[in-house]
């Protein structure tokens, strides 16, 4: 039994834990600020739109009355920087335009087109991905993040002593912790 107690030393068990968490919040600081960067742009996010793309409008007065295939001539005669046009499809008194990277219509009656596109922002992309797990490519390192978290909670708990520690003001300070997410949740 001694040579367990000898082997349980709490102050080089204190020593470890204080190394292993520093070391490791060095190592996970940058997939901190990732998902603390998407979490602000997901918070941020208006109308629902994704924050990952950006919405470009192309709205034209065409002329009235073209078929698909004058529409399809026109779009590519007419339109120099516009997206590429893959089909057009009639739809009662539209016609549904798909482009590349969008959507659109064009209204016969009175020759009006409008095209959204959207074009990806890759900083947001990747924040995000990686955020909402997208492709399920993130999901061990996701884990593992987590546990990482659980770790640094319970040990920097465990880490300060004397009355600003864990057991004197940390508890409280834990619950409060614990509670406002609760009242948020059943308030808003």
């Amino acid at each position: 039994m001694e040579p367990l107690m000898k082997l349980w030393n709490k102050k080089l068990f204190n020593k470890n834990i204080r190394s292993l968490h520093r070391d490791l919040g060095y190592l996970f600081i940058g997939l901190t600020l990732i998902y603390a960067l998407s979490g602000i742009l997901l918070i941020l996010k208006k109308d629902e739109q994704n924050p990952s793309y950006r919405e470009i409008v192309l709205e034209k007065n065409t002329k009235a009355n073209l078929t698909p295939d004058e529409l399809k001539t026109y779009w590519e005669n007419g339109f120099g920087d516009a997206p590429k046009l893959n089909r057009i499809i009639p739809a009662g008194e539209v016609y549904n335009l798909y482009v590349k990277g969008g959507l659109g219509e064009y209204h016969p009656h009175n020759g009006k087109l409008k095209v959204t596109t959207y074009k990806k922002i890759p900083v947001y992309k990747f924040v995000n991905d990686i955020h909402y797990n997208s492709g399920q490519r993130f999901s061990s390192i996701g884990i593992v993040y987590a546990i990482v978290l659980i770790f640094f909670a319970i040990s920097g708990a465990i880490m300060v002593k004397g009355k600003k520690g864990f057991k004197k003001r940390g508890v409280w300070l834990m619950i409060i912790g614990f509670i406002i997410p609760v009242l948020l949740f059943f308030c808003s």
